[in-house]
């Protein structure tokens, strides 16, 4: 699956995904990117804000069309393996925190949300891949709702240049593993940057809440939590807490 991209910058959009699912509906073509130096309604998963200062950090949503099937979640664990690929290569240490957050220094600094539709026989008519990273520190610190779980990646001012290579090595990587699909290259990475595996969670679903501890991630990217009475279970939604 050949990806050529086409950049697309503008000043302010409410959700850089929410923009460009609109255009998805409209037959734009894969590889349509929409970055933005600030959002109004930045979104996460699970419906979670995501803080979208102007300047200091890079809000980025990707079309693309898949012509194959593939598992819920590899299309965010690919993106969250680019993404830490680009992170190291600029010298820092990351983590990813199962499915789409990436971690440095134990505080949040970027984060994955994949929105996608299908047709009716199950194949994929779009998906956005969304990322937001938290590149320099915003003006006044973080919010105090997040300024002790939010970090930047770099202790500068924010810097243009920078975000602009930062883009590049990430867009490069992202292409590098969509292009390989089916074949998924990107696994033993992906496990190789899990945090928390080993420790005890709080899983929390649509029925309710369990704790148990994560044991690992299976070959379609769930991840596998032994709950208190001893039996393992595939989360393929939900939302884990480390405790």
């Amino acid at each position: 699956m050949a990806l050529i991209y086409k950049v697309h910058t503008v000043d302010t959009v409410k959700s850089t995904n929410s923009s460009v699912k609109a255009l998805a509906k409209n037959d734009a073509p894969e590889g349509y990117v929409l970055v933005a130096l600030s959002q109004t309604n930045g979104r996460g998963r699970l419906n979670r804000v995501f803080f979208s200062p102007k300047g200091t950090g890079l809000y980025v949503s990707i079309l693309l069309r898949p012509t194959i099937s593939l598992a819920p979640y590899v299309l965010t664990c690919m993106s969250a393996v680019a993404l830490t690929d680009t992170i190291a290569e600029f010298g820092i240490d990351c983590r990813i925190k199962w499915v789409n957050d990436v971690y440095v220094n134990k505080k949040k600094a970027a984060g994955i949300l994949v929105e996608s539709a299908m047709n009716q026989d199950g194949s994929f008519r779009y998906a956005v891949v969304g990322i937001g990273v938290n590149l320099f520190p915003p003006d006044g610190g973080f919010p105090d709702n997040i300024a002790d779980t939010a970090t930047a990646l770099f202790d500068v001012p924010p810097d243009e240049e920078l975000r602009k290579r930062f883009l590049k090595r990430l867009l490069l990587r992202l292409k590098r593993y969509y292009e390989q699909l089916p074949e998924i290259t990107f696994f033993e990475s992906y496990c190789d940057r899990m945090t928390g595996i080993g420790s005890r969670v709080l899983v929390s679903e649509p029925d309710g809440m369990q704790f148990g501890t994560a044991v690992g991630i299976d070959s379609d990217f769930r991840l596998i939590v032994r709950l208190e009475d001893g039996t393992d279970t595939a989360l393929d939604r939900g939302d884990v807490t480390l405790m």
